[in-house]
């Protein structure tokens, strides 16, 4: 997609890939992308909204400065990703699980979240196995 600034509304990417893509600047709205792909995707600076994005397998993406209001993220499996300075908010995270990942400044309604579990018993991280930031050159090529 060489296209910028481009708007997606009221469309069907059900089981869609999605993969190599730089959507930077990118509104999505009303999308139904259950089951989608979404693999080595530059959405810096992206909003979605009212999408559903239930059981979207998304992997290896940057978020940067993403926005993402009113989705169904149910079942989402995010892997490999750099999800930075993001907020969360007014949303059910039930069922939540994060594991080996970098908490740096996560905070949750205002308390540290590492400082917490880095003092529990149970507490493992391994950092060698996250891989670093996924970046992209000026025409929007994984790099």
């Amino acid at each position: 997609m060489s296209e910028t600034n481009s708007k997606f509304y009221t469309g069907d990417l059900t089981n869609s890939t999605i993969e190599n893509a730089n959507l930077n600047e990118t509104t999505i709205r009303f999308a139904n992308m259950k089951k989608a792909q979404i693999i080595h995707v530059d959405l810096t600076g992206s909003t979605v909204r009212a999408s559903n994005l239930s059981e979207v397998n998304v992997e290896g993406n940057a978020w940067w400065d993403m926005r993402m209001n009113q989705c169904d993220v149910f079942g989402l499996n995010f892997d490999t990703g750099t999800l930075e300075n993001a907020m969360v908010s007014n949303s059910h995270l039930v069922n939540l699980t994060i594991n080996n990942c970098i908490i740096d400044g996560l905070k949750i309604n205002g308390v540290l979240i590492k400082e917490l579990i880095e003092n529990h018993p149970d507490y493992r991280f391994n950092g060698e196995s996250i891989p670093k930031k996924t970046l992209y050159n000026e025409a929007g090529n994984r790099i």
